[in-house]
């Protein structure tokens, strides 16, 4: 999947229950720590860095796993930010969509990181509520920013 694609078939999905800002890119080849290019990229689109405080997830374990990448985002999907006990999108649609985001980055090269680390949320885009995913390979990055509207 493209990130073109990705917009197109989960934007307005999303929208039925979160802001929603999907910002997309090629990566710079810069060496560097995780956090540091999750954070170059969404000061590049007007965002905060937050440092530290992003989590790096495994975006190749199994969503049981702790620290599951497609875990996350499912979890991020199926609760509403402001209470995760109220439904927001069927399991299988967020199973559906972490997919879709994570295929938009090529193994082993593939990177995640959220700015909710352990279980605090970590506002990059002025929200006080908000889950935000940061993936990239050697050739693209992408924010998937979800925010209480």
């Amino acid at each position: 999947m493209n990130p073109p694609d990705f917009a197109a078939n989960w934007t307005a999905c999303l929208e039925t229950g979160a802001a929603v800002r999907f910002e997309h890119g090629p990566r710079r080849m810069e060496l560097g720590v995780p956090h540091r290019i999750a954070d170059d990229f969404v000061t590049s689109r007007g965002f905060v860095a937050i440092g530290f405080n992003w989590e790096l997830l495994d975006a190749e374990a199994s969503p049981g796993e702790p620290r599951s990448g497609e875990g996350e985002i499912v979890k991020a999907l199926t609760g509403t930010l402001a209470n995760p006990a109220k439904p927001w999108l069927a399991h299988d649609a967020a199973t559906a969509c972490a997919h879709d985001f994570l295929s938009l980055f090529e193994p082993p090269a593939r990177t995640l990181l959220a700015n909710r680390y352990d279980g605090l949320w970590n506002p990059i885009g002025g929200s006080a509520t908000e889950w935000g995913f940061v993936g990239y390979d050697a050739k693209t990055i992408a924010l998937l920013l979800l925010s209480e509207r």
